[in-house]
């Protein structure tokens, strides 16, 4: 699978996280925290597959990194949060050539 970035700017103003999503990402041993971390961070973001749906890629403070996905809301910069797990190889290394290429 290729990976690309998207020419639109993914800002995350507002995370809806549903009450049970806190459960739902702990199958994939990631906590409510360390998606905050990843939307508070220096992320990269490509588009999913499924419409109106981003993936995030980020390092936790901890340096783990995460592939959050987001739903687009009827807002503005609104997202829901939809999952998220450790991520790829293929993330982490489109996260890597990315950020050595913008000098990060």
């Amino acid at each position: 699978m290729k990976y690309k970035s998207s020419s639109l700017d993914v800002k995350v103003e507002e995370l809806i996280i549903e009450e049970d999503r806190s459960a739902h990402i702990s199958k994939h041993e990631v906590t409510i925290t360390e998606v905050k971390q990843i939307i508070k961070s220096d992320y990269v973001y490509i588009k999913s597959k499924y419409e109106k749906r981003w993936i995030l890629i980020g390092k936790t403070k901890k340096s783990r990194f995460l592939s959050v996905i987001i739903a687009e809301r009827e807002e503005k910069n609104v997202f829901g949060l939809v999952t998220a797990r450790p991520a790829h190889i293929t993330e982490r290394n489109f996260y890597k050539e990315l950020k050595k290429t913008q000098g990060g």
